[in-house]
């Protein structure tokens, strides 16, 4: 066991055996920046002032050699090798009350919602608690073999009892092919959540929200959000997809382009013959649109080859490092630490 101090806030937390800091700090309700856990994505990196870490591993260029030299760690992959650790991180605190927590839920509805997307409804078992989450956060789901696969939820907070995900079908996944083929009603699930730091932030810079594939999941819910709040702020929403039959809940996004005034552009990449729309990678279409982010703020979910496209792009655009919040859909990993209760 190790004892964690966090500056500049002044906590303090304890973590056990072989626990990630990024674990221990989420069971003692302290949320700091973070997203795929695996070490890909880069959004948890900290600071180690003192003591010493095994600092896990991830992919390179991650944290690259000037960052490593000033004492950079990944909050995900960190596991205290030392009595203390002194790191300097800032809270979200946002989300400090917002409690990571394993429960019971029933399949309720599974819809189709293109040729490969599937709407999974989850409604919690009566008496077992309530799930509270932020739009634009994610939750794992847990496999009879113990192993998890994440997935945005697409609803709205306002319904604590009920959530929706959005599956796309990848041939061979574990859940996304073999569970969810024989998936139905009534089934029950564990999953663990809230989880992630992507949601969107008060601030009155206007918006970009980014999604590729089915990143729509963590976007919509953070528009739809908006819209029940009766919040008219100035959103712009690009949807990288292939083709035109990868593009659904088109009635959703038509609702919020007459109710809020949201200016909507599909992107495909693999355009249909008589596609006469946007065509190419999204994050082109967005730097096609404006050659100055300056003054804005961005939300990108989906694979991390668009995000990692948007994150070297477009601050050479002028987007500022505190505009841009990201949630990359990595490859399916079973990370340290945060483990089920």
């Amino acid at each position: 066991m190790a004892r964690i101090h966090f500056k500049p806030s002044g906590r303090e937390i304890s973590s056990r055996d072989g626990e990630t800091v990024l674990a221990a700090a989420l069971r003692e309700g302290l949320v700091f920046p973070y997203s795929c856990r695996s070490g890909s994505c880069g959004i948890c990196h900290a600071r180690l002032v003192s003591g010493e870490v095994q600092p896990g591993t991830s992919p390179d260029g991650v944290l690259d050699a000037s960052a490593l030299a000033s004492g950079a760690i990944l909050l995900c992959q960190a596991i205290s090798s030392s009595d203390e650790l002194v790191i300097e991180a800032h809270e979200i605190e946002t989300l400090a009350e917002t409690q990571v927590r394993t429960l019971p839920f029933r399949v309720t509805r599974l819809e189709a919602l293109s040729h490969d997307v599937t709407a999974v409804t989850l409604g919690l078992l009566k008496g077992r608690g309530r799930l509270e989450f932020i739009a634009g956060q994610y939750v794992d789901l847990l496999l009879w073999d113990n192993s998890r696969r994440s997935y945005s939820i697409a609803s709205t907070p306002d319904n604590t009892e009920s959530i929706k995900l959005h599956v796309r079908r990848i041939p061979g996944g574990k859940f996304s092919d073999h569970e969810l083929s024989t998936l139905k009603q009534q089934d029950v699930l564990r999953v663990m959540g809230p989880l992630g730091t992507f949601f969107m932030r008060d601030d009155l810079r206007p918006a970009i929200c980014v999604a590729g594939g089915t990143g729509f999941a963590s976007v919509a819910a953070m528009i739809e959000s908006l819209r029940i709040q009766g919040k008219r702020s100035p959103v712009e929403f690009y949807w990288g997809v292939r083709s035109r039959r990868d593009l659904y809940c088109l009635e959703q996004v038509s609702m919020w382009e007459n109710e809020m005034g949201i200016r909507f552009t599909p992107v495909l990449s693999r355009p249909d013959l008589d596609w006469d729309g946007q065509s190419g990678w999204v994050h082109e279409a967005v730097l096609a649109d404006y050659t100055d982010l300056s003054g804005l703020q961005v939300y990108a979910s989906g694979p991390p080859e668009m995000i990692a496209a948007i994150r070297e792009t477009f601050p050479e655009h002028g987007l500022a490092a505190d505009a841009l919040y990201y949630d990359s859909f990595e490859h399916a990993v079973d990370p340290p630490g945060l483990e089920p209760e």
